[in-house]
């Protein structure tokens, strides 16, 4: 069966915090600093995408054939913006979609 790993960094930010994980626009489980969650999907076309509360990451499109595993990484804005406060007030309002980021691995 096709999988969908999704590895979430360990980070300051959200550490206490489980973000949600949605395949297909449902959602499937939620994921806790620093761990690694496995998701079983049906072949063929999925979406992808992380929220946490009014934060959201980026939609990824994926196709997986029979046995198929596609695995990503995901992190918060702060793993890549080191303004501090502005990024924070900045990412929480005005790019609330860009919070988490969704990348292959």
């Amino acid at each position: 069966m096709p999988q969908i790993e999704i590895i979430r960094s360990s980070e300051y930010a959200n550490r206490l915090r489980e973000i949600k994980i949605f395949i297909d626009n449902q959602q499937v489980g939620s994921i806790a600093n620093g761990k690694t969650t496995i998701f079983e999907v049906a072949e063929g076309n999925h979406t992808i995408q992380a929220k946490i509360d009014w934060g959201r990451s980026n939609i990824i499109n994926i196709t997986l054939g029979e046995n198929e595993k596609k695995s990503f990484q995901m992190t918060s804005f702060a793993k890549h913006n080191p303004l501090g406060t502005f990024a924070a007030i900045y990412y929480t309002t005005i790019a609330s979609d860009r919070y988490l980021r969704l990348e292959e691995c």
